[in-house]
């Protein structure tokens, strides 16, 4: 059975307005899982604690940044990367993207920390907190309904 280790987030330089973000970690398989193809899916969240003095306008759930992509076919993109299982043990993944920094910052404005005198706060920018959520699955069965006819203004 596939099992994951608990993935690590590095943030990285910042160039032309976006950062490198890492995410690595390892993937281990055992004898039943050779020959099998998996899909490895990384999402990178912003999380939302509940100490933190939220902007307006933020709903208090955790907000997808970004969805790693592959290139699939060397033309298209797609949300995962095919991994197959040649033989049973442990293999080691690190996946960098260069990530907006305006993505990045998810919990956007600035709050006020203290006061340089009575007229003028001293003003920092609002902590963000990131984490990857990684999955290892098999490829999704999906079907498709027939299509309906249900008259004008469905």
């Amino acid at each position: 059975m596939a099992t994951l280790s608990t993935p690590t987030v590095t943030l990285g330089a910042i160039s032309g307005g976006k950062r490198d973000v890492t995410v690595a970690g390892s993937m281990s398989f055992d004898a039943s899982d050779v020959g099998r193809t998996y899909r490895l899916e990384i999402e990178l969240y912003g999380e939302d604690l509940a100490g933190d003095k939220l902007p307006s306008g933020d709903s208090g759930a955790d907000d997808l940044i970004s969805t790693f992509m592959w290139l699939a076919s060397g033309v298209l993109l797609r949300s995962y990367k095919a991994v197959t299982v040649l033989a049973a043990g442990t293999v080691n993944y690190s996946e960098k993207r260069a990530i907006d920094t305006a993505k990045l910052d998810e919990d956007a404005g600035t709050e006020i920390v203290g006061w340089a005198d009575i007229n003028t706060p001293i003003l920092m920018p609002r902590a963000d907190e990131v984490y990857a959520k990684v999955t290892l699955g098999m490829a999704p069965v999906t079907k498709r309904s027939a299509t309906i006819t249900a008259g004008i203004g469905v």
